[in-house]
């Protein structure tokens, strides 16, 4: 079986065509890589196709781990460093035979290594590279191979490419073990390919617990057990590359760690709170590089968009957008000022933390330990002269009264609140001490936001919800008949959650004349959102039904992000 049989082989199983075949082997030749490999990474075909393919060549069976249930005591046969360095994973035992998943099955000699290195008869299957991969995450834990050269006193392997810019000098990494080190470096980098917000880890009695955040949603990532013997290390080389005492084990402790991972530079803010079981540690991840969102890319469509672009035009007001935390407030703001950001403005912020770099925009971060707080900073801010501001959070009555005055004094000001939607500005802000009027006669609008998870467009797909579901929304038929109902029914590229990305929804209370007066009468929360939704506001479930009805999310996504807001039809 030469390589030309093959590619006659690729060709006449329509994988590709005589010219993408002659492109892929100059690619091959150029770059020395395998030929199925560049035909698969270079979009020529999908991998599925291409590896298919190849085992049908090859007379082997194709198959995908990951829909594959894994005994334990298959995996206990092969150690994890094994199975890494020859980039296969065992799936089963038939025939006394130990079945394994490999991408490159006319590497015979590999296949001779592992027969002799198991000493056993074994049998090749055929699967693609990122899926063995992901399986061998799946069954051995990530970075169990480092774990095993750990605790069998190896060598640590190769380094993962993770540069980080800005390290403790007294405290170097010749007090850290290098297989420790790049434990960590697989942790950050696996999460920032991932598109991970979030790294988790915690410990208890028995096991040291790791999660990624994903698109809002925490995922667990599967560690090997004897990863919590080491727990104590994992978090002193965190705080080491974070400039943090590593001896302090009582205390909470923030910092921040500069790093470079590929072509991307990454904030990572590292929060340590103490626990009966260890330090637990959250990472989030912050991309350094200069952001050019606008509102569109958000997934500001239609009537919100009209409406957002008409309030951040006003020469002077308040505009605030609420929501929990991760809702995407910051960076709605940032696509704000972003469509802002002109020669004739001056624009200045205080926050905590910045988050990103706005370039032509003056920003400022709080320190509360030197009494830089919010409430500093605006006043500060105001001897600039700016046209516009934009204040991180307004957490308490003094930072809320100094937002007000500044509008008051011919300033457009920006900011976040928490509340659970657009009306519940007002109560929260009479909360504060805020006087009634001073709000009616500043405020431009209130915007309640939530992110949804879109539909993966690689494997998105038409289905019917159930009964149960559309009886939840209490949605008219005739509603029900327009809609484009879709879900992701699970592939590589979304993790095999049927969701790849997110975008916002939202709940905007333009402060008409109607609403100042209920606001000057200290009127509820309640009474505010009715009168809203009489001059024709759309709540967050509207807002969620749009996405359904259009296929770009489903019933259960806009169900869960909106379990706090009233139904659609009451």
């Amino acid at each position: 079986m030469g390589v030309s049989a093959l590619e006659r082989h690729l060709i006449s199983d329509r994988v590709l065509s005589e010219e993408k075949l002659a492109y892929a082997k100059s690619e091959a030749q150029r770059t020395g890589a395998a030929l199925i490999d560049v035909i698969a990474t270079t979009g020529l075909a999908t991998p599925e196709a291409v590896y298919r393919s190849l085992a049908q060549f090859c007379e082997m069976r194709f198959v995908q781990p990951s829909k594959i249930t894994v005994d334990p005591a298959v995996i206990k046969e092969v150690p994890a460093r094994f199975a890494t360095h020859y980039k296969f994973v065992p799936l089963e035992v038939r025939n006394n035979a130990l079945v394994i998943a490999v991408s490159d099955p006319l590497d015979t000699h590999r296949l001779d290594d592992i027969r002799l290195m198991l000493k056993r008869r074994i049998e090749a299957v055929v699967a693609t590279p990122s899926e063995i991969e992901r399986k061998t995450k799946e069954v051995y834990g990530l970075g169990a191979d480092t774990v095993e050269r750990i605790i069998s006193g190896g060598q640590s392997g190769t380094e993962v490419n993770l540069e980080v810019e800005s390290q403790a000098q007294d405290i170097g990494d010749e007090t850290i073990d290098p297989s420790i080190i790049k434990f960590v470096n697989e942790l950050i980098t696996e999460a920032i390919g991932a598109d991970a917000t979030d790294i988790h880890i915690e410990p208890f009695e028995d096991e040291l617990r790791v999660r990624y955040r994903i698109d809002g949603v925490l995922h667990a990532v599967p560690v090997p057990p004897t990863i919590r013997g080491f727990h104590s290390a994992i978090v002193s080389r965190i705080k080491v590359m974070a400039n943090l005492n590593i001896a302090e084990k009582r205390l909470p402790q923030d910092g921040k760690i500069q790093a470079s991972f590929g072509k991307g530079k990454y904030d990572l803010r590292i929060s340590v709170l103490p626990t009966p079981y260890g330090e637990t540690l959250n990472m989030r991840i912050l991309t350094r590089s200069n952001i050019s969102l606008s509102l569109e890319d958000l997934g500001f469509q239609g009537s919100d968009l009209e409406q957002l672009a008409r309030f951040i035009d006003r020469p002077h007001g308040i505009i605030l957008v609420t929501g929990p935390t991760g809702s995407g407030k910051t960076t709605t703001l940032y696509a704000a000022l972003s469509k802002l950001n002109q020669t004739d403005q001056k624009i200045i912020t205080i926050e905590d933390p910045i988050e990103y770099q706005l370039k032509g925009i003056s920003q400022m971060q709080v320190q509360p330990k030197i009494g830089f707080d919010f409430a500093t900073g605006l006043r500060s801010m105001l001897r600039h002269d700016p046209d516009i501001m934009m204040v991180g959070e307004i957490r308490d009555y003094e930072t809320a009264e100094m937002a007000i005055r500044s509008s008051l004094t011919g300033h457009l000001v920006f900011s976040t609140l928490h509340t659970n939607d657009a009306a519940g500005t007002v109560t929260r802000l009479i909360d504060m001490g805020v006087e009634p009027f001073l709000i009616a006669s500043t405020m431009i609008a209130s915007m309640a936001q939530r992110l949804v998870r879109k539909i993966c467009d690689h494997c998105g797909e038409p289905m019917q919800p159930s009964p149960e579901m559309l009886a939840e929304l209490r949605l008219p038929p005739e509603e029900i008949a327009k809609a484009r109902f879709r879900r992701g029914r699970g592939c590589d590229a979304c993790r095999h959650t049927g969701y790849k990305g997110r975008m916002a929804i939202a709940e905007i209370l333009p402060f008409s004349q109607p609403i100042r007066e209920l606001t000057v009468k200290g009127a509820t929360s309640g009474e505010i959102k009715q009168k809203g939704r009489a001059l024709g506001m759309n709540t967050l479930r509207d807002a969620g039904w749009f996405r359904v009805k259009s296929g770009q999310t489903t019933i259960e996504e806009v169900l869960r992000v909106t379990a706090d807001s009233d139904v659609l039809f009451e």
